[in-house]
């Protein structure tokens, strides 16, 4: 669960994970085979909330969408992977 819930958290880019064998690797990816129910997500994030103070709540999700990017939120990564939110400052190079 706790690979699920950390690949899923919209500022993650990717996670690494050890194996030390084919069937613990297995079982990493496992991981990515469900969806963690609503209930338990909120708990999950509930409980993993810091108490942020100066300066570190400046660096939360509603502060840095008014401050970066007024009136556009901090996309939330769908389930599967999505491609990074285009703010639209500039064109990106492909």
């Amino acid at each position: 669960m706790a690979i699920n819930w950390v690949v899923t958290q919209p500022a993650v880019g990717s996670v690494i994970v050890g194996a030390s064998s084919p069937e613990q690797l297995a079982s990493n990816f496992g991981a990515l085979d469900f969806e963690i129910p609503a209930d338990a997500r909120r708990r999950l994030e509930e409980a993993s909330a810091p108490n942020l103070g100066l300066p570190y709540a400046m660096f939360t999700p509603q502060y840095q969408s008014w401050v970066v990017s007024p009136g556009l939120g901090i996309g939330d990564k769908p389930v599967g992977y999505a491609p990074p939110v285009f703010n639209g400052a500039a064109e990106p190079t492909r």
